[in-house]
């Protein structure tokens, strides 16, 4: 749970009810927003969530604070607190449907969490699903984010209203779980209630890296599953993808869009703050460094991907392109650390390019995958990046 919002007033009515919750041990606080910022009210907000926790009783283990914390949907897959088989229930962001990867109905509850946190129980009305069936193998720089912005571009803002998006096919098939995560994070953006994977022998080999899975029951769609629909997309040779300002539902061929000027960077959130992203920016990054009148902030999801980026040289060489590598959490996301001023125009793996999202106002967002944020970068405009991959 974030403390911000819907979770806020969830957890003042208990307090103020003087009510006990179902079951401390169960509950979960991640601090997953704030990092090390001094914005956004960042103590008074994570004081105001112990002394809460501390009042209702959850145990001090359970409290995701600095030094541990991450995104807290990232944290909740590291975890393994979404079981495959089973429903996960988070407080306040949509972007848990990236739990879906692993085969767990994932939800938020939002302004449903006090009622949540009192009884331990939940009704949810089955919604119908839609199956997305994706074949081919894309350019050597496009990412799985590119291919779930390639996809929701086609279904559009409503094209699966109160659905569920089932992702299946030879390329979902092909890829590791931080892939997947990645592609399921994004699932609200087409009006969806969550995004989900068939549980598979990736998905079970990172589950039983992390807890024991001898009780587990995964669970998979039926052959003769009815769906609303059954998409059909290709994505072999796709290039990557940019979604301009100020739409979140305009997808457009990265083409479209070089040599615009940019003079800020951001690579991170839940749908590019894994490790493979590190990875991907920094072999792009690598023996370059980025235009002087540029800051590329690089926030790492969780502390596990820090420790990974640190043991694969890719931490170094943020530090030796003069990146800005802050503590693992949402961060430049939501504008809590190196927030964008009126006038910036910023190239981002984040997961929105709304008005306002990352500071100023008249500030401009484009949204786009780590390689085309780090190439763009080190050029000052927005470029291609696949000269950076090629015969590599």
């Amino acid at each position: 749970m974030a403390p911000h919002s819907a979770m806020d007033k969830g957890a003042g009515l208990i307090t103020e009810w003087n009510a006990k919750i179902y079951d401390p041990t169960k509950v979960m606080l991640v601090d997953g927003h704030l990092g090390a910022t001094a914005s956004h009210g960042a103590a008074e907000k994570r004081k105001a969530l112990r002394e809460w926790a501390a009042t209702v009783g959850v145990p001090e283990e359970n409290m995701w604070d600095l030094g541990r914390s991450g995104i807290e949907n990232m944290v909740a897959v590291e975890q393994v607190w979404a079981l495959p088989g089973e429903c996960y229930f988070q407080g306040v962001n949509g972007h848990i449907s990236t739990a879906g990867a692993l085969g767990s109905f994932a939800s938020a509850l939002s302004f449903g969490t006090a009622a949540y946190l009192l009884r331990g129980v939940n009704w949810v009305k089955v919604p119908q699903t839609i199956k997305l069936v994706v074949t081919g193998e894309p350019r050597a720089d496009c990412t799985p984010r590119d291919v779930s912005e390639y996809v929701l571009g086609q279904l559009g803002p409503s094209g699966a209203v109160g659905a569920i998006l089932e992702w299946t096919g030879p390329y979902i098939d092909a890829l590791d779980m931080e892939g997947r995560f990645a592609i399921c994070s994004q699932a609200l953006f087409t009006g969806a209630w969550t995004a989900i994977m068939n549980p598979d022998d990736t998905t079970m080999r990172w589950v039983g890296e992390r807890i024991d899975t001898s009780g587990l029951e995964p669970q998979t769609s039926d052959q003769d599953a009815d769906f609303a629909a059954v998409l059909h997309f290709d994505v072999d040779g796709l290039t990557p993808r940019i979604v301009p300002p100020p739409q979140r539902h305009e997808i457009h061929d990265l083409k479209d869009y070089l040599g615009i000027k940019i003079n800020r960077g951001f690579i991170g959130s839940d749908a590019n703050g894994w490790l493979r992203d590190m990875n991907h920016a920094a072999r792009v990054l690598k023996g370059n460094t980025i235009a002087h009148h540029v800051i590329l902030n690089i926030t790492p999801g969780t502390p596990r991907v820090l420790k990974g980026a640190v043991a694969s040289g890719a931490f170094t060489t943020f530090l030796e392109s003069e990146c800005v590598v802050p503590t693992p959490n949402e961060g430049m996301e939501w504008g809590a650390n190196t927030p964008l001023t009126d006038g910036d125009v910023c190239i981002a793996s984040a997961q929105t390019n709304y008005p306002g999202r990352m500071g100023g106002k008249t500030s401009q967002i484009f949204l786009a995958n780590p390689a085309v944020v780090a190439a763009s970068c080190i050029a000052g405009e927005i470029v291609d990046p696949y000269e950076y991959f090629e015969g590599k």
